[in-house]
């Protein structure tokens, strides 16, 4: 056997097995539902999907962006591990103030104006609702999930998540609209797990919110 022909070998062998793993990967995918008032089905865009309960070791943090453009928050919906930051940068000529009362995750970034902008470590899993304290039709949604496994829903309702954890948990879906619902499954390695999940928004109803303060907006957008 020349020196060539074992270097080659060798260098299969120690290839072999990352091919095996990733051969190995469970997938869950499906599809999202939202079912409006008559029964039709509503546009699922904006819809979040996660695995919860399965066991591994902390999610490495990241970092997301929304932006505050023309008096909105862009996008409006981001979804994020557990430990990780959002930067709320403001690209308009005016003020903004970012905060959030959501339990677990409240914050007041204060009063700035354009730039780079400040940032917020969110600890706790859950959906978090984010405001302007001086704009009141801003609204946005940060999702905090306990691991990195989630996706965002396309607009024809499906989602995939690759890389999904062996074992029984449950796999939740958020919409702003249709609000949270999940199901119980099992995943074993090599597997491709399907799970459609519907969502109801016929119960929605669009309410102003509160400032930062408990207070009515009244008269509040002065810049």
């Amino acid at each position: 056997m020349t020196r060539r022909t074992r270097t080659l070998m060798l260098a299969l062998a120690v290839a072999a097995p990352a091919v095996s793993v990733l051969a190995e990967a469970a997938t869950v995918r499906g599809t999202v539902t939202i079912v409006g008032r008559g029964g039709e089905s509503a546009a699922p865009a904006g819809a979040v999907v996660w695995i919860d309960g399965a066991t591994g070791s902390a999610p490495p943090p990241e970092l997301a962006v929304i932006e505050m453009r023309k008096k909105t928050f862009q996008p409006a919906v981001v979804a994020v591990p557990v430990g990780s930051s959002v930067s709320f940068p403001n690209a308009d000529p005016i003020l903004h103030n970012v905060f959030s009362v959501s339990a677990g995750n409240q914050f007041d970034l204060g009063l700035y104006g354009r730039g780079n902008g400040r940032a917020v470590v969110f600890r706790e899993p859950g959906v978090v609702r984010v405001y302007c304290n001086v704009h009141p039709q801003m609204e946005a949604f940060v999702v905090v999930t306990p691991g990195p496994w989630r996706a965002s829903v396309a607009p024809d309702g499906s989602f995939t998540i690759d890389d999904a954890p062996t074992g029984r948990y449950q796999v939740w879906a958020w919409h702003e609209r249709g609000g949270s619902a999940s199901l119980s499954v099992e995943v074993v390695l090599g597997a491709v797990v399907s799970v459609d999940i519907r969502l109801d928004d016929s119960g929605y109803r669009k309410r102003p919110h509160l400032d930062k303060d408990g207070r009515p907006y009244t008269g509040r957008d002065r810049y």
